[in-house]
Protein backbone atom coordinates (compact mmCIF):
# COMPACT_ATOMS: atom_id res chain seq x y z
CA UNK A 1 0.00 0.00 0.00
CA UNK A 2 1.25 3.46 -0.82
CA UNK A 3 2.21 5.18 2.42
CA UNK A 4 0.16 8.15 3.57
CA UNK A 5 1.70 11.63 3.36
CA UNK A 6 1.17 14.31 5.98
CA UNK A 7 -2.05 13.52 7.87
CA UNK A 8 -2.87 16.94 9.27
CA UNK A 9 -5.74 19.07 7.94
CA UNK A 10 -3.20 21.70 6.89
CA UNK A 11 -2.05 19.48 4.07
CA UNK A 12 -5.53 19.58 2.62
CA UNK A 13 -6.42 23.26 3.00
CA UNK A 14 -5.02 24.41 -0.34
CA UNK A 15 -6.84 21.91 -2.55
CA UNK A 16 -9.58 23.63 -4.55
CA UNK A 17 -12.19 21.98 -6.72
CA UNK A 18 -10.74 20.63 -9.95
CA UNK A 19 -12.14 18.24 -12.52
CA UNK A 20 -14.39 15.15 -12.41
CA UNK A 21 -13.04 11.87 -13.72
CA UNK A 22 -14.60 8.55 -14.60
CA UNK A 23 -13.73 5.83 -12.02
CA UNK A 24 -11.26 3.91 -14.21
CA UNK A 25 -9.55 7.09 -15.40
CA UNK A 26 -9.45 8.45 -11.87
CA UNK A 27 -7.79 5.31 -10.52
CA UNK A 28 -5.03 5.59 -13.11
CA UNK A 29 -4.48 9.31 -12.48
CA UNK A 30 -4.50 8.92 -8.69
CA UNK A 31 -1.43 6.70 -8.86
CA UNK A 32 0.67 9.57 -10.25
CA UNK A 33 -0.03 12.21 -7.59
CA UNK A 34 2.68 13.40 -5.22
CA UNK A 35 3.24 16.01 -2.60
CA UNK A 36 6.33 17.97 -3.62
CA UNK A 37 8.46 19.97 -1.23
CA UNK A 38 11.24 22.06 -2.74
CA UNK A 39 13.80 24.13 -0.86
CA UNK A 40 16.52 26.19 -2.55
CA UNK A 41 19.20 27.91 -0.48
CA UNK A 42 22.22 30.05 -1.31
CA UNK A 43 25.62 29.68 0.35
CA UNK A 44 26.48 33.11 1.73
CA UNK A 45 30.10 32.35 2.60
CA UNK A 46 32.19 34.70 0.37
CA UNK A 47 34.77 31.95 -0.09
CA UNK A 48 32.15 29.81 -1.88
CA UNK A 49 32.04 32.23 -4.82
CA UNK A 50 35.74 31.70 -5.40
CA UNK A 51 35.57 27.93 -5.09
CA UNK A 52 35.56 27.48 -8.86
CA UNK A 53 36.02 29.38 -12.08
CA UNK A 54 32.53 30.05 -13.37
CA UNK A 55 31.43 30.19 -16.97
CA UNK A 56 31.63 33.89 -17.95
CA UNK A 57 28.59 33.74 -20.25
CA UNK A 58 26.33 30.89 -19.11
CA UNK A 59 23.45 29.93 -21.38
CA UNK A 60 20.46 31.19 -19.42
CA UNK A 61 16.98 30.79 -20.87
CA UNK A 62 13.42 29.92 -19.98
CA UNK A 63 11.81 27.12 -21.99
CA UNK A 64 9.23 27.85 -24.68
CA UNK A 65 6.58 25.83 -22.82
CA UNK A 66 6.24 26.03 -19.05
CA UNK A 67 3.78 26.36 -16.22
CA UNK A 68 3.44 28.27 -12.94
CA UNK A 69 2.69 27.32 -9.37
CA UNK A 70 -0.56 28.72 -8.01
CA UNK A 71 -0.07 30.80 -4.87
CA UNK A 72 -3.55 31.68 -3.49
CA UNK A 73 -2.24 34.78 -1.69
CA UNK A 74 -0.63 36.14 -4.84
CA UNK A 75 -3.71 35.36 -6.95
CA UNK A 76 -5.92 37.18 -4.47
CA UNK A 77 -3.53 40.15 -4.20
CA UNK A 78 -3.46 40.49 -8.00
CA UNK A 79 -7.25 40.60 -8.05
CA UNK A 80 -7.44 43.15 -5.23
CA UNK A 81 -4.91 45.40 -6.98
CA UNK A 82 -7.13 45.54 -10.06
CA UNK A 83 -9.96 47.96 -9.16
CA UNK A 84 -11.91 47.34 -12.38
CA UNK A 85 -11.68 43.53 -12.08
CA UNK A 86 -14.77 41.43 -12.72
CA UNK A 87 -13.42 37.97 -11.92
CA UNK A 88 -10.30 35.82 -11.99
CA UNK A 89 -9.49 32.47 -13.52
CA UNK A 90 -6.34 30.47 -14.26
CA UNK A 91 -5.47 28.80 -17.55
CA UNK A 92 -4.17 25.26 -17.98
CA UNK A 93 -0.56 26.34 -17.38
CA UNK A 94 -1.20 28.42 -14.27
CA UNK A 95 -1.40 31.88 -15.84
CA UNK A 96 -3.88 34.10 -14.02
CA UNK A 97 -6.43 35.87 -16.22
CA UNK A 98 -8.21 38.80 -14.57
CA UNK A 99 -11.25 39.76 -16.61
CA UNK A 100 -12.10 43.44 -16.45
CA UNK A 101 -15.54 44.94 -16.12
CA UNK A 102 -17.09 46.66 -19.04
CA UNK A 103 -16.63 50.41 -18.63
CA UNK A 104 -19.73 52.20 -17.30
CA UNK A 105 -21.45 55.13 -18.92
CA UNK A 106 -20.01 58.45 -17.69
CA UNK A 107 -23.48 59.93 -17.28
CA UNK A 108 -26.61 58.62 -15.65
CA UNK A 109 -29.53 57.76 -17.83
CA UNK A 110 -32.05 60.54 -18.38
CA UNK A 111 -35.30 60.23 -16.44
CA UNK A 112 -37.17 60.51 -19.69
CA UNK A 113 -35.56 57.44 -21.15
CA UNK A 114 -37.87 55.24 -23.24
CA UNK A 115 -39.87 52.63 -21.31
CA UNK A 116 -38.34 49.16 -21.06
CA UNK A 117 -38.81 46.88 -24.00
CA UNK A 118 -40.59 43.55 -23.73
CA UNK A 119 -37.26 41.82 -23.47
CA UNK A 120 -36.14 44.12 -20.65
CA UNK A 121 -39.43 43.83 -18.80
CA UNK A 122 -39.22 40.06 -18.85
CA UNK A 123 -35.86 40.17 -17.09
CA UNK A 124 -33.90 38.85 -20.07
CA UNK A 125 -30.88 40.53 -21.60
CA UNK A 126 -29.57 41.08 -25.06
CA UNK A 127 -26.94 38.65 -26.27
CA UNK A 128 -23.55 39.79 -25.02
CA UNK A 129 -24.91 42.50 -22.67
CA UNK A 130 -23.36 42.67 -19.20
CA UNK A 131 -25.30 40.98 -16.39
CA UNK A 132 -24.70 43.93 -14.07
CA UNK A 133 -21.60 42.38 -12.55
CA UNK A 134 -19.34 43.10 -15.49
CA UNK A 135 -19.93 39.70 -17.11
CA UNK A 136 -21.81 38.87 -20.24
CA UNK A 137 -24.27 35.94 -20.00
CA UNK A 138 -21.89 33.55 -21.69
CA UNK A 139 -19.26 34.43 -19.08
CA UNK A 140 -21.63 34.14 -16.13
CA UNK A 141 -22.18 30.97 -14.13
CA UNK A 142 -24.96 28.75 -15.39
CA UNK A 143 -28.31 29.26 -13.70
CA UNK A 144 -31.46 27.24 -13.76
CA UNK A 145 -29.65 24.23 -15.21
CA UNK A 146 -29.31 21.52 -12.56
CA UNK A 147 -26.79 19.66 -14.69
CA UNK A 148 -24.51 22.68 -14.60
CA UNK A 149 -24.36 22.92 -10.83
CA UNK A 150 -24.67 19.38 -9.54
CA UNK A 151 -22.24 16.52 -9.73
CA UNK A 152 -23.01 13.41 -11.67
CA UNK A 153 -23.13 10.25 -9.55
CA UNK A 154 -19.93 8.26 -9.08
CA UNK A 155 -17.73 11.16 -10.19
CA UNK A 156 -14.30 11.40 -8.59
CA UNK A 157 -12.76 14.83 -8.11
CA UNK A 158 -9.06 15.47 -7.81
CA UNK A 159 -7.49 18.49 -6.08
CA UNK A 160 -6.19 21.42 -8.06
CA UNK A 161 -2.65 20.58 -9.10
CA UNK A 162 0.27 22.96 -8.44
CA UNK A 163 -1.61 24.89 -5.75
CA UNK A 164 0.86 25.79 -3.00
CA UNK A 165 0.07 24.59 0.52
CA UNK A 166 0.28 26.69 3.69
CA UNK A 167 3.69 27.17 5.28
CA UNK A 168 2.73 24.84 8.14
CA UNK A 169 2.75 21.92 5.70
CA UNK A 170 6.47 22.35 4.98
CA UNK A 171 8.39 19.45 6.45
CA UNK A 172 11.73 21.28 6.04
CA UNK A 173 10.65 24.55 7.65
CA UNK A 174 12.46 23.84 10.92
CA UNK A 175 15.65 22.80 9.15
CA UNK A 176 15.49 25.80 6.82
CA UNK A 177 15.13 28.19 9.75
CA UNK A 178 18.02 26.49 11.54
CA UNK A 179 20.25 26.74 8.46
CA UNK A 180 19.58 30.46 8.11
CA UNK A 181 20.06 31.08 11.81
CA UNK A 182 23.22 29.07 12.38
CA UNK A 183 24.96 28.66 9.05
CA UNK A 184 26.04 30.58 5.96
CA UNK A 185 22.75 29.98 4.15
CA UNK A 186 19.90 32.09 2.82
CA UNK A 187 16.56 30.61 1.76
CA UNK A 188 15.71 31.59 -1.81
CA UNK A 189 12.65 29.42 -2.40
CA UNK A 190 10.57 27.08 -0.23
CA UNK A 191 7.17 25.74 -1.27
CA UNK A 192 5.00 22.62 -1.00
CA UNK A 193 2.36 21.60 -3.53
CA UNK A 194 0.49 18.60 -4.94
CA UNK A 195 0.75 17.51 -8.55
CA UNK A 196 0.52 14.53 -10.88
CA UNK A 197 3.97 13.52 -12.14
CA UNK A 198 3.73 12.39 -15.75
CA UNK A 199 6.13 11.11 -18.37
CA UNK A 200 8.95 13.23 -19.74
CA UNK A 201 7.07 14.10 -22.95
CA UNK A 202 4.17 15.80 -21.18
CA UNK A 203 5.90 17.18 -18.07
CA UNK A 204 6.30 20.95 -18.19
CA UNK A 205 9.05 22.92 -16.42
CA UNK A 206 7.78 24.96 -13.47
CA UNK A 207 8.86 28.60 -13.29
CA UNK A 208 9.98 29.42 -9.74
CA UNK A 209 10.38 33.21 -9.94
CA UNK A 210 8.09 36.16 -10.67
CA UNK A 211 10.66 38.31 -12.44
CA UNK A 212 8.41 38.66 -15.48
CA UNK A 213 5.55 40.06 -13.41
CA UNK A 214 7.71 42.26 -11.19
CA UNK A 215 10.01 43.40 -14.01
CA UNK A 216 12.98 43.06 -11.70
CA UNK A 217 15.72 40.53 -11.05
CA UNK A 218 15.53 38.31 -7.95
CA UNK A 219 18.53 36.39 -6.68
CA UNK A 220 17.11 33.08 -7.96
CA UNK A 221 15.67 32.51 -11.42
CA UNK A 222 14.79 29.52 -13.54
CA UNK A 223 12.75 26.32 -13.63
CA UNK A 224 12.50 22.78 -12.31
CA UNK A 225 10.84 19.87 -14.09
CA UNK A 226 9.53 16.67 -12.50
CA UNK A 227 8.80 13.59 -14.56
CA UNK A 228 8.73 9.84 -14.22
CA UNK A 229 9.61 6.72 -16.15
CA UNK A 230 10.88 3.76 -14.18
CA UNK A 231 12.12 6.24 -11.59
CA UNK A 232 11.21 9.78 -10.64
CA UNK A 233 13.42 12.50 -12.11
CA UNK A 234 14.06 16.17 -11.42
CA UNK A 235 15.70 18.51 -13.94
CA UNK A 236 16.98 21.87 -12.76
CA UNK A 237 17.59 24.95 -14.89
CA UNK A 238 18.27 27.44 -12.09
CA UNK A 239 20.69 30.31 -11.89
CA UNK A 240 21.87 32.45 -9.01
CA UNK A 241 22.46 36.13 -9.70
CA UNK A 242 25.58 37.25 -7.85
CA UNK A 243 27.53 40.40 -7.06
CA UNK A 244 30.41 38.97 -9.10
CA UNK A 245 33.11 39.85 -6.57
CA UNK A 246 35.17 37.03 -8.05
CA UNK A 247 35.28 38.73 -11.48
CA UNK A 248 38.26 40.78 -12.62
CA UNK A 249 37.99 44.55 -12.84
CA UNK A 250 34.56 45.99 -13.58
CA UNK A 251 33.46 43.45 -16.21
CA UNK A 252 29.84 42.32 -15.99
CA UNK A 253 27.79 39.92 -18.07
CA UNK A 254 24.75 41.05 -20.09
CA UNK A 255 21.46 40.82 -18.16
CA UNK A 256 19.78 37.41 -18.23
CA UNK A 257 16.22 37.11 -19.50
CA UNK A 258 13.30 37.93 -17.28
CA UNK A 259 10.82 35.17 -16.60
CA UNK A 260 7.50 34.75 -18.38
CA UNK A 261 4.52 36.77 -17.21
CA UNK A 262 2.04 34.87 -15.03
CA UNK A 263 -0.68 37.54 -14.99
CA UNK A 264 -2.81 38.94 -17.80
CA UNK A 265 -5.61 41.48 -17.52
CA UNK A 266 -8.28 40.73 -20.09
CA UNK A 267 -10.46 43.65 -21.28
CA UNK A 268 -14.20 43.11 -21.59
CA UNK A 269 -15.23 41.73 -24.96
CA UNK A 270 -16.66 44.25 -27.41
CA UNK A 271 -20.35 43.93 -28.16
CA UNK A 272 -21.50 42.74 -31.58
CA UNK A 273 -22.43 45.66 -33.84
CA UNK A 274 -26.14 44.84 -33.76
CA UNK A 275 -26.27 44.85 -29.96
CA UNK A 276 -24.18 48.02 -29.81
CA UNK A 277 -26.66 49.78 -32.13
CA UNK A 278 -29.60 48.72 -29.95
CA UNK A 279 -27.86 49.83 -26.78
CA UNK A 280 -26.85 53.13 -28.35
CA UNK A 281 -30.43 53.90 -29.28
CA UNK A 282 -31.84 52.94 -25.89
CA UNK A 283 -29.18 53.99 -23.39
CA UNK A 284 -26.69 56.20 -25.21
CA UNK A 285 -24.07 53.42 -25.16
CA UNK A 286 -20.73 54.39 -26.72
CA UNK A 287 -18.47 51.52 -27.96
CA UNK A 288 -15.46 53.59 -26.85
CA UNK A 289 -16.37 52.67 -23.26
CA UNK A 290 -15.02 49.18 -24.01
CA UNK A 291 -11.52 50.47 -24.66
CA UNK A 292 -10.45 49.58 -21.08
CA UNK A 293 -8.56 52.80 -20.25
CA UNK A 294 -5.12 52.26 -18.84
CA UNK A 295 -4.40 48.93 -20.52
CA UNK A 296 -2.58 50.50 -23.45
CA UNK A 297 -0.44 52.67 -21.19
CA UNK A 298 0.37 49.65 -19.02
CA UNK A 299 1.31 47.52 -22.02
CA UNK A 300 3.57 50.16 -23.53
CA UNK A 301 5.48 51.07 -20.37
CA UNK A 302 8.19 48.51 -20.96
CA UNK A 303 11.40 50.25 -19.96
CA UNK A 304 14.09 47.61 -19.47
CA UNK A 305 14.79 47.02 -15.77
CA UNK A 306 18.29 47.51 -14.42
CA UNK A 307 20.24 44.32 -13.75
CA UNK A 308 21.67 44.96 -10.26
CA UNK A 309 24.10 42.04 -10.40
CA UNK A 310 27.31 41.41 -12.32
CA UNK A 311 27.08 37.71 -13.00
CA UNK A 312 24.92 34.58 -12.80
CA UNK A 313 25.94 31.01 -12.01
CA UNK A 314 23.93 28.16 -13.51
CA UNK A 315 22.79 24.98 -11.75
CA UNK A 316 21.75 22.63 -14.55
CA UNK A 317 21.36 19.04 -13.44
CA UNK A 318 19.27 15.93 -13.95
CA UNK A 319 18.76 13.73 -10.91
CA UNK A 320 17.03 10.38 -10.46
CA UNK A 321 14.96 10.14 -7.29
CA UNK A 322 12.96 7.74 -5.17
CA UNK A 323 9.74 8.72 -3.47
CA UNK A 324 9.66 9.28 0.30
CA UNK A 325 13.37 10.12 0.29
CA UNK A 326 14.98 13.53 0.77
CA UNK A 327 17.31 14.35 -2.12
CA UNK A 328 19.97 17.04 -2.06
CA UNK A 329 21.52 18.60 -5.15
CA UNK A 330 24.74 20.26 -4.09
CA UNK A 331 26.54 23.17 -5.70
CA UNK A 332 29.26 25.50 -4.38
CA UNK A 333 26.88 28.48 -4.42
CA UNK A 334 23.49 26.93 -3.74
CA UNK A 335 21.72 23.78 -2.66
CA UNK A 336 18.42 22.17 -3.69
CA UNK A 337 16.51 19.94 -1.27
CA UNK A 338 13.52 18.05 -2.66
CA UNK A 339 11.17 15.31 -1.50
CA UNK A 340 8.28 13.63 -3.32
CA UNK A 341 5.68 11.85 -1.20
CA UNK A 342 3.08 9.65 -2.93
CA UNK A 343 -0.56 10.60 -2.38
CA UNK A 344 -3.07 7.78 -2.13
CA UNK A 345 -6.73 7.91 -3.11
CA UNK A 346 -7.85 8.53 0.46
CA UNK A 347 -5.68 11.63 0.79
CA UNK A 348 -6.81 12.99 -2.58
CA UNK A 349 -10.50 12.48 -1.86
CA UNK A 350 -10.18 13.97 1.63
CA UNK A 351 -8.83 17.24 0.24
CA UNK A 352 -10.78 20.23 1.47
CA UNK A 353 -12.40 22.37 -1.22
CA UNK A 354 -11.93 26.07 -0.56
CA UNK A 355 -14.56 28.11 -2.41
CA UNK A 356 -12.58 31.36 -2.17
CA UNK A 357 -9.58 29.73 -3.84
CA UNK A 358 -11.83 28.01 -6.35
CA UNK A 359 -13.27 31.33 -7.51
CA UNK A 360 -9.76 32.73 -8.06
CA UNK A 361 -8.92 29.76 -10.27
CA UNK A 362 -12.16 28.92 -12.06
CA UNK A 363 -14.16 32.15 -11.96
CA UNK A 364 -17.43 32.82 -10.12
CA UNK A 365 -19.22 29.75 -8.81
CA UNK A 366 -22.90 29.07 -8.31
CA UNK A 367 -23.89 28.18 -4.73
CA UNK A 368 -24.43 24.54 -5.62
CA UNK A 369 -20.98 24.32 -7.17
CA UNK A 370 -19.26 25.11 -3.89
CA UNK A 371 -18.35 21.75 -2.40
CA UNK A 372 -18.57 21.51 1.36
CA UNK A 373 -15.26 21.61 3.16
CA UNK A 374 -14.71 18.21 4.83
CA UNK A 375 -12.62 19.92 7.49
CA UNK A 376 -15.45 22.33 8.25
CA UNK A 377 -13.46 25.40 7.18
Amino acid sequence: MIPHPIRTPLAFLAAALAFPLAPAQAQEREQNWYQVELLVVAHTNPAAQRAEQWEPLPRLAYPETFRFLLDPQRLRANLERTPDASYSEVDANGKQLIHLRRASSPAALDDAAPPPTTVEASGSTLDGVSDGQGRSPEDSPASGDPAAVTEAPNETRLPTAFLTLPAQAREFRGKAAYMERNGPYRVLFHEVWWQPVDGARSALPIVLDQSGDQQSYPALQGTVRLHRSRFLHVDTQLWLNTSGDYLPGTWRMPPPPLGPVSLERVPAALLPDADADVLSAVTGYDPAWDAAPGLLEEATSTAAPVYPYRHAVLLQQQRRMRSNEVHYIDHPLMGVVIKLTPLDAEALHAAAYNRDVLELISGPQTPAAAVADPAGA
